[in-house]
């Protein structure tokens, strides 16, 4: 479908319109909530991310890199390009598998759309609203291009949150810097050709770093994507819709008219997902489900004699080693995972990082895991990302579950209490108690803040440093 019913646009140059139309004043007042609690666990999980290596590979590089000092690498007190900042901010929030996520389109957002708001919203010295609005405006683009193409896009082997995520942060600067329609259809029309990522990570466990970088690269992209615009650079009018452009390109079965459906109607970011655990989404409700049985059924782990774990094809595909050899690999495998929940340790992001996974009891537990396809599970996905869980214990007892949503998801969602909560486990390690309730509460008003620079300065205030960043 190459035309808007509605009134001869294109759906990319609608989409372009509502984009450009959004301010805070007449966004919902809920809804800039949300946008508020995402940017502060948005902050949290990335400074908590700028402290893995491959979060300071990119980090040094673009410092190497040098050029106009515009915006900040968050908390390091390094400033660099508006694009430079939005690549390592984005490769930091999807360092640790503790982004948010958007279970329709199965992508991060916030890793994509919060960098290269607030990179260019420092740049030019913005207000705090002003960004909101350009964050709402983002996520609803990239969620949108997401559910265009799901499931067939990550079935063809492309990871949704590279290939969705510089429309998204496109259409957020475009909003941050009022371009005009047509501006913001080209910003939009040339993210599309940025559009990339492959998920050949998830089978190679040493090769599993540059998914991280992929929420970078869509970050900075939609910057680059943007700055092009403004200056004159022409995009294809139907480069989302059209017989060659992105849906028809990513997708085997797409579903263009979702780009526009009850736009402005359902806002995407109602529908987006605060994580509790440092792993991929797609294991979350098979971790939630051995929790519910734990207490329920007060076993121990030495107890299990087998685990079947009933998921959909995307789990059979990409989650299934039960021997992980580095922090990725643990962080997308499903035996792994439920090993860890069965010691009761699951909302402990430290069983996720380097070392963790060698422990001899846990991959003792992994080993005895199974997964196989679960058919009300697999018609559910990519809706939602649920899981089946049997446990059989040496006893004979047998106990089971089916979740078709993880908490934090839909109407289960993480309220602003436990994202606080999440957000100080996260930085207490880096930032003081006063230090980290200014930031917090600047984070909470961010629609008073006159300058979005101010907060950047206080980012590099709060956290302590007490090596340089190569070091840390």
């Amino acid at each position: 479908m190459n035309e808007s019913d509605k009134n001869g646009l294109t759906q990319t140059q609608e989409l372009a319109m509502w984009s450009v139309q959004q301010t805070a004043s007449d966004l919902p007042h809920d809804v800039l909530e949300l946008a508020k609690d995402c940017l502060l666990d948005h902050i949290a999980v990335a400074l908590h991310g700028m402290r893995q290596p491959w979060s300071r590979f990119v980090a040094e590089q673009v410092e190497d890199d040098a050029g106009v000092p515009e915006s900040s690498i968050y908390g390091q007190g390094i400033r660099v390009p508006a694009r430079a900042a939005a690549l390592a901010n984005g490769t930091a929030a999807h360092a640790f598998e503790l982004d948010d996520w958007h279970g329709g389109s199965l992508a991060h957002l916030g890793a994509c759309v919060i960098p290269a708001v607030l990179a260019v919203g420092e740049r030019h010295h913005l207000s705090g609203s002003r960004a909101l609005a350009a964050i709402v405006t983002g996520f609803e683009v990239m969620a949108r291009c997401g559910m265009a193409v799901v499931p067939s896009v990550i079935i063809r082997g492309f990871h949704p949150t590279g290939t969705h995520g510089p429309m998204g942060s496109a259409a957020a600067v475009a909003n941050l810097l009022r371009f005009s329609p047509p501006q913001a259809t080209s910003a939009i029309a040339i993210a599309t050709s940025f559009a990339g990522g492959l998920m050949e990570f998830s089978q190679d466990q040493q090769g599993m770093m540059v998914k991280r970088l992929h929420a970078g690269r869509g970050a900075e992209a939609g910057v680059v994507a943007a700055n092009l615009a403004l200056r004159g650079m022409t995009g294809p009018k139907s480069a989302l819709e059209g017989k060659f452009g992105y849906c028809n390109v990513f997708s085997t079965a797409p579903r263009p008219e979702l780009l526009t459906s009850r736009l402005g109607e359902d806002f995407q970011i109602s529908h987006n997902h605060v994580k509790l655990y440092a792993c991929c989404g797609a294991m979350h409700a098979a971790i939630d489900i051995v929790q519910e049985l734990l207490t329920t059924h007060a076993f121990r782990p030495e107890d299990v004699a087998q685990v079947v774990f009933g998921g959909n094809q995307s789990h059979l595909v990409r989650h299934c080693d039960p021997v992980p050899n580095s922090v990725m690999a643990a962080q997308y495998s499903i035996p792994y995972a439920i090993a860890v929940a069965l010691m009761g340790r699951a909302l402990d992001p430290r069983m996720f990082d380097q070392g963790a996974w060698e422990d001899p009891s846990l991959l003792r537990l992994a080993r005895l895991v199974r997964v196989e396809l679960h058919p009300d599970v697999e018609r559910a996905y990519p809706d939602t990302l649920g899981g089946h869980v049997r446990i059989m214990l040496k006893d004979g007892r047998v106990f089971e579950k089916l979740r078709l949503a993880a908490r934090g998801a839909g109407g289960d969602s993480i309220d602003r209490a436990g994202i606080l909560e999440k957000a100080t486990t996260l930085c207490a390690p880096f930032m003081d108690a006063q230090a980290m309730q200014r930031l917090f509460d600047c984070l909470l008003t961010f629609e008073r803040l006159d300058d979005v620079a101010d907060f950047a300065r206080l980012m590099d205030s709060a956290v302590q440093r007490k090596t340089p960043l190569a070091l840390i």
